[in-house]
């Protein structure tokens, strides 16, 4: 993944710096890293300063148990230049879809900006402790968060480079779960325990729906493969866990967080099988993409549901039609 995003997106090249002349004397900050020192990025500045006012509230940072969230924030991603340049990166991204006047600028930022964050991050090799662990734990979530909202909507116009680009999307946050797995004890004494806490209370404790009843019958039913019948109907399971735990309407977060859970929780077998394109996989992809449609609304999704439905649906063809039943009925019986 990191070779790929250095190889689609370049750094910016640098305008040299003209030296004025000055017949007075160095002030004491002039003569200490004059040379050195870059000028103050502006964009930098306003991208921070959106993701402080914004985005910390709309994924819910504002409720963590640690007083002053932004500045705390400041503190955490000042001590780890990867977690500032993803913040930036995801700060972009979110200005792309929001200011589409400059759609093509914003988001050309947000690719550059993640791209020195996965070069930083790359760089630093950090092992896990209770100083890493928070930034690193921000860090994978945030990045995983921002290529599936990429793929999503900023969409190549053929759908089989989409599901490509969407596997890898998958695969980064499998690496999500690895570093969570591995610190979890530690995440658990960090100020980020009762949020934790919530966000998995969220996926077991939402008001159970049907949304999935009738794919998993149809994998019990159709699939004599125990191995990969298993794998499905985890899949599944996790995928009812979303639907359900997103209902609360408590916050936007709250119905967020259980549905980019899910790319987290899926079984590797899952990724396996959509990458061999087995029609099965398919269309568990296209109840997700219901539930995507689901939260339209939110500027993260947009209308990558109804994408991922019709594209499945083109892609499987009538003989699919019992399998995507439901995705299709509740794209039909949606007001718009």
């Amino acid at each position: 993944m990191v070779s790929k995003a250095h190889s689609l997106v370049q750094r910016p090249r640098q305008k040299p710096v003209t030296k004025k002349k000055d017949t007075q004397p160095a002030s004491p900050a002039e003569s200490v890293g004059t040379e050195d020192s870059p000028p103050v990025n502006i964009l930098h500045l306003e991208l921070f300063h959106h993701f402080i006012t914004d985005l910390l509230t709309f994924f819910g940072f504002d409720k963590f148990p640690w007083g002053d969230s932004a500045m705390e924030m400041t503190k955490c991603a000042l001590t780890a230049p990867y977690l500032m340049n993803q913040i930036l990166a995801l700060s972009a991204l979110h200005l792309s879809i929001t200011r589409t006047d400059d759609q093509q600028s914003y988001h050309l930022h947000a690719a550059q900006l993640q791209t020195h964050a996965l070069s930083e991050f790359n760089r630093a090799k950090l092992d896990l402790n209770p100083q890493t662990c928070l930034p690193m734990f921000l860090f994978s979530s945030i990045l995983a968060l921002h290529v599936l909202c990429d793929n999503l909507l900023f969409r190549p116009s053929d759908f089989e480079t989409f599901l490509e680009n969407f596997i890898q999307s998958l695969k980064m946050h499998r690496g999500v779960r690895a570093v969570t797995n591995q610190s979890w004890h530690i995440l658990l004494q960090s100020p980020l325990k009762s949020f934790l806490d919530e966000e998995g209370k969220t996926l077991d404790a939402g008001v159970t729906g049907d949304e999935c009843t009738e794919l998993l019958s149809l994998v019990n039913i159709t699939q004599n493969d125990q191995e990969i019948r298993s794998i499905y109907q985890t899949t599944i399971e996790h995928l009812q866990k979303a639907f359900n735990g997103s209902r609360s309407t408590s916050a936007e977060l709250r119905a967020v967080g259980p549905i980019i859970s899910w790319p987290v929780i899926i079984p590797p077998g899952y990724i396996d099988l959509l990458s061999e394109r087995r029609p099965e996989a398919l269309a568990i992809l296209s109840y997700f993409g219901a539930l995507l449609h689901l939260h339209k609304e939110m500027w993260t999704f947009g209308d990558s549901g109804i994408y991922l439905i019709s594209s499945i649906n083109n892609c499987l063809g009538p003989s699919w039609r019992n399998w995507l039943r439901w995705p299709n009925d509740f794209l039909s019986s949606d007001p718009k």
